[in-house]
């Protein structure tokens, strides 16, 4: 999974205010209650000279969000290119209308690409066919765009895998017990790196052309597995609260 983002100082506050305007949907989840619910964004003000984030009453929480002011919270979003964003900070104060969390020195973007990468299970491949011979790389990590691939040997023929060159291939993947496979009619070879330590050969992939099932079987793969981190990266955040 790709490093964060650190957004701060007048990014973080268009970030907000856009959220805001968009009237993005917020996830709140309060560590060591069980507490989590969905609100949006009313602006950032000052509360007894003290800047906060002013919240929507958060549904699904119920009256236990009363109780829960001083506590920590963590807040998850997800902009309109399904990029995942998150803030840690402090319930300064609830009403029956609203919710005021202190202004975070930062808030983590996390990942700079339009599409989530992921490092998939170990077990995936992509298999390229090429006349009477089959290649299997494993994979490095994945998205809905493209994958980072590497041959396990210190394999390279730069006749047939040069930049610029137009594969078609195969995702092949574990799901339960069962290995899945996902066509993609056309990937392009956008760059190749050495790994000089081992010899290997890394291909970074652009995918082009797949049609509408594959392209929502890739989303939904991707999708699966990203949810997993998500619930990691979380666990975490919260272990690192206390």
């Amino acid at each position: 999974m790709e490093d964060t983002e650190i957004i701060t100082g007048s990014k973080m506050l268009d970030l907000l205010d856009q959220l805001k305007r968009e009237r993005t949907t917020l996830n709140l989840y309060i560590p060591g209650t069980g507490y989590e619910g969905l609100s949006i964004m009313l602006g950032v003000e000052r509360i007894n000279g003290i800047p906060c984030i002013n919240m929507d009453f958060p549904t699904g929480i119920g009256p236990g969000i009363f109780l829960t002011q001083g506590k920590k919270v963590i807040i998850e979003f997800i902009d309109k290119n399904k990029i995942h964003y998150h803030l840690r900070s402090i319930i300064e104060g609830v009403s029956r209308q609203s919710l005021d969390i202190l202004l975070p020195d930062v808030v983590h973007r996390l990942q700079r690409r339009k599409f989530f990468r992921i490092p998939p299970p170990i077990s995936t491949r992509i298999i390229i066919n090429e006349k009477n011979r089959k290649y299997e790389f494993d994979v490095i990590d994945i998205s809905e765009g493209g994958a980072l691939i590497s041959h396990p040997a210190a394999f390279h023929d730069d006749s047939k895998f040069f930049k610029g060159a137009f594969k078609s291939l195969i995702i092949s993947y574990r799901k339960d017990d069962d290995m899945q496979t996902i066509k993609v009619d056309k990937a392009e070879i956008k760059r190749i790196i050495k790994a000089w330590r081992t010899g290997c050969y890394n291909y970074a992939l652009q995918f082009v052309e797949h049609g509408k099932k594959e392209e929502n079987d890739i989303r939904n793969f991707i999708y699966s597995y990203q949810r997993r981190l998500i619930r990691k990266r979380r666990i975490q955040e919260e272990e690192d609260m206390f």
